[in-house]
């Protein structure tokens, strides 16, 4: 564990008493004005300046290299005002503002390239309204909305080739209704409805080549119905029936030029 060394700053003792205007932190009394702390090798870890004991105005911390890590503001010893974090190549790393303590207002964080990577709102201290992402290349990753630090409403995500990945709606962070996810090349690649997180109805899943590949149902999250799987030429690969979960009743393997490969039966999971 990092020891922690209390030092002045821009400071001489000169005769035991300061000659500058930084005096060193000591949480067992009550401070007032400029302080700082250093670790066991002179390290600048933090400064700032404290009012009636508490923290009050602009305090830093600081990587080991000497780059600012950090910039909050304080009053009465809560956050403050504007906020800001740094890599450790001095790039910005997120920016935003506090309210009482607790974030409030646009925030935005960024790659240690400068490139912007996500921006939103907080409110109250949870992510709330509009919010975008972004690949380190610039390229838009997501775009939706939050509601009390929940993603709800509707969601769209994109390959970083710039098509679209995925797209639907949330509800308290849960998928709720209708969701499609695309290939690279923007083919289709499945197809299905939640309900409160749970997939519920028909989920079909396609090869790239744009031929179903699964087709099957659900039932409150569970897989319930008939299922059936094919080869990228179209041809029946599988065939079955799903109740709670297991497969229930006939089941067909076949190959890829449609003769039958095998056949069978379940119940309840097991087959008979």
């Amino acid at each position: 564990m990092k020891t922690i060394i209390l030092t002045w700053f821009k400071s001489l003792m000169v005769n035991g008493r300061s000659d500058g205007p930084y005096k060193p932190h000591d949480s067992n009394t009550q401070q007032d004005g400029p302080c700082e702390s250093h670790d066991k090798d002179g390290q600048l870890i933090s400064r700032g300046n404290f009012k009636n004991g508490k923290l009050d105005g602009l305090h830093e911390w600081f990587h080991k290299s000497g780059q600012v890590r950090e910039k909050q503001r304080y009053k009465g010893g809560k956050k403050e005002g504007s906020w800001e974090l740094f890599h450790k190549n001095g790039q910005l790393r997120s920016s935003g503002n506090y309210t009482d303590g607790e974030r409030n207002g646009p925030f935005e964080a960024f790659y240690n390239n400068g490139q912007l990577r996500s921006s939103g709102i907080h409110k109250n201290d949870s992510r709330d309204g509009p919010y975008k992402s972004y690949y380190e290349s610039g390229q838009l990753e997501s775009i939706g909305s939050f509601n009390e630090g929940s993603k709800d409403g509707q969601w769209e995500r994109f390959h970083e080739n710039g098509q679209l990945e995925s797209m639907g709606s949330f509800k308290d962070g849960a998928p709720d209704g209708a969701w499609e996810w695309f290939y690279q090349n923007s083919q289709l690649r499945s197809r299905g409805s939640y309900i409160d997180g749970e997939r519920h109805g028909p989920f079909n899943k396609y090869h790239e080549n744009g031929q179903l590949e699964i087709r099957e149902n659900y039932k409150d999250g569970t897989q319930d119905g008939e299922y059936e799987s094919y080869y990228e030429n179209g041809q029946l690969k599988t065939r079955g029936t799903f109740k709670d979960g297991v497969l229930d009743g006939s089941y067909g393997l076949y190959k890829s030029n449609g003769q039958e490969k095998e056949k069978g039966f379940y119940k309840n999971g097991i087959r008979q």
